[in-house]
């Protein structure tokens, strides 16, 4: 097999991944629902910063990165589910620096809408950890999509060459 040919292959998922992909859209809704029943039931975790933009900051890119798993799994292909990803990336990080100068959360109530016996498994993330992953979320998501944007740029040439033989 030439290389070519192993290329594209990799670019087709298989029954398996695409499920999993299903699995990771599953997962961030959850996390959308995670941080909704924070706002609606007022723990404590949101401040009186957080306005309307600070919403959208926060629950935007977690919409937004659904698209490319939903693509990945619809399509069988990964090459045509960079540019969705890539738009995540940088929604992301946009989100997160504006969350991360405002900084409207307060991590001490961030377990608070867990079973009190669950609670350990996000007690120990303070408002540094949270600062420390918003700017790691910043500089990946930047770096992330113009890698994936390089990608499918690259790849859509050895695709279409290895289907056409």
């Amino acid at each position: 097999m030439n290389m070519l040919t192993e290329k594209a292959n990799k670019e087709i998922l298989s029954p398996t991944a695409r499920w999993a992909e299903l699995l990771i859209v599953a997962a961030l809704l959850l996390l959308f629902v995670f941080f909704a029943y924070h706002q609606f039931t007022n723990t404590g975790f949101f401040t009186s910063k957080f306005g309307v933009f600070e919403m959208v900051c926060l629950y935007g890119p977690i919409l937004v990165s659904c698209s490319a798993p939903l693509v990945r799994a619809l399509t069988r292909q990964r090459n045509i589910a960079r540019p969705f990803e890539a738009a995540g990336d940088l929604c992301l990080a946009c989100g997160s620096l504006w969350l991360l100068m405002i900084f409207p959360f307060q991590y001490a109530h961030f377990a608070d809408v867990l079973p009190s016996a669950l609670r350990f498994i996000l007690a120990w993330v303070t408002d540094d950890v949270a600062k420390i992953v918003l700017a790691l979320q910043v500089i990946v998501g930047i770096g992330s999509a113009f890698a994936l944007t390089w990608q499918y740029l690259t790849r859509r040439g050895w695709v279409a060459y290895a289907a056409g033989r």
